[in-house]
């Protein structure tokens, strides 16, 4: 109810003026006089403008309020459009205009009532009208000085009247602007929610794009040197020839398979539903290299326990990068190590060779720094480059 309010203050303003239009008809008894009601009208036209200019309102309303005085009237409710001035310049206007606002009125209700009183304790002649609406209890007493006290009882009420009218527009003001902030605060979260939202689909998109370059390459370059081997072995010994084709069929189709699954993920298909590849599938990606002919030595120190699935993944990708590099960047005599060193709470991956030295521990593209990138995300600790005498190494620690 109050939230449509808010949003229609144009209605708002229009039901108020009817309203109080209508209370003023029906308390005005006595014929009040052309002037008066000619003024009614102008203060109720400045509640139309009261969201838009209060202070236009404020100012009219005390302004209409004192002619109704000066003319001998008693107040009416039409004089209440003052007090929703006031209202209106503390809720929607300027806090120390407002604050000046009100001093001023209590002045000037103060002076008027002082004068009313000053002019009815003096000899008999046509008083100024005093402001009795406000104090409807005081006694009536046509003949004793209680007529001061009712004055000045009429400015304290009125006093009273002008400063509830702030207290109330300071409070609408101040639940505005709590409103706002917690309106601003839920639209920050909103975009805090969805800006994680996307980093985190650019960060898993990250990741499928490393599984992608991870399945691809070590695929790849197994695959061509087994139809290197395959060609050369044509001739000489076609039943070689055979076995190595089949090598590159089954590499082929297992990359087919990991590449399926991971642009599954990436374009929210339904997924292939085979397990991610882990240490456990590590002797058949070294077979795999093997049958590319390079010699390849597996080692495992330590008792084999089942590790965490992130680390496990991490553990056979790391494996994987490594002996792609060594396919791509070793030389065709090289000859590659894998050390899996299961240590209490830790798992240490050593991959070495004995290849071309590198000129540089770096390189390029996604290799080195991906296999780095996943070392630091699981909080474990990543070094690659050449060997003292000639290779090049790869140690990864990972937290299990």
């Amino acid at each position: 109810m109050l939230a449509n309010l808010r949003s229609h203050p144009k209605a708002v303003d229009i039901g108020l003026t009817v309203l109080i239009g209508l209370s003023t008809v029906v308390s005005a008894d006595d014929p009040e006089g052309l002037e008066w009601w000619l003024t009614s009208l102008v203060a109720l036209a400045s509640l139309l403008v009261r969201h838009r200019n209060p202070l236009i309102t404020f100012s009219t309303g005390s302004a209409v309020s004192l002619l109704h005085l000066a003319m001998g009237n008693d107040l009416r409710p039409v004089d209440v459009v003052a007090l929703i001035g006031l209202f209106s310049v503390a809720a929607w206007g300027s806090r120390r205009l407002s604050l000046t606002l009100l001093a001023a009125g209590l002045l000037v209700a103060g002076a008027w009532s002082f004068h009313a009183s000053q002019t009815n304790s003096r000899e008999p002649g046509p008083p100024p009208p005093r402001i009795i609406i406000i104090d409807p209890l005081a006694p009536f007493d046509a003949e004793t000085d209680a007529r001061q006290v009712q004055d000045w009882g009429g400015f304290a009420g009125i006093g009273l009247s002008l400063t509830v009218a702030w207290l109330a527009g300071l409070n609408t003001r101040q639940r505005r602007i709590r409103l706002s902030v917690l309106e601003q605060r839920a639209a920050d979260l909103e975009r805090e929610r969805d800006t994680q939202a996307a980093l985190a689909v650019v960060a898993e998109r990250g990741r499928i794009s490393r599984e992608l370059h991870d399945v691809v390459a070590h695929a790849l370059s197994v695959m061509v040197l087994q139809a290197q081997g395959a060609q050369a072995e044509l001739e000489r010994r076609p039943e070689r020839s055979r076995e190595a084709m089949d090598a590159v069929v089954g590499t082929g189709r297992t990359a087919l398979s990991e590449i399926r699954r991971l642009l599954g993920a990436l374009g929210g298909d339904e997924p292939d539903w085979e397990p991610q590849p882990g240490a456990e599938r590590l002797p058949r990606l070294v077979a795999d290299v093997r049958s590319a002919g390079t010699p390849v030595e597996f080692l495992v120190e330590g008792e084999p326990r089942p590790l965490p699935s992130t680390v496990d993944l991490a553990a056979y990708r790391i494996v994987q990068e490594a002996l792609t590099n060594v396919l791509k960047h070793a030389g065709p005599d090289a000859s590659v190590t894998i050390v899996m060193r299961y240590g209490p709470g830790s798992l240490e991956i050593e991959v070495s060779d004995d290849g071309v030295r590198a000129a540089s521990p770096s390189g390029t593209g996604h290799g080195l720094e991906g296999m780095r990138e996943r070392v630091n995300v699981l909080g474990g600790t990543f070094e690659a480059g050449p060997r003292a005498d000639r290779g090049f190494t790869v140690r990864a620690t990972l937290p299990s």
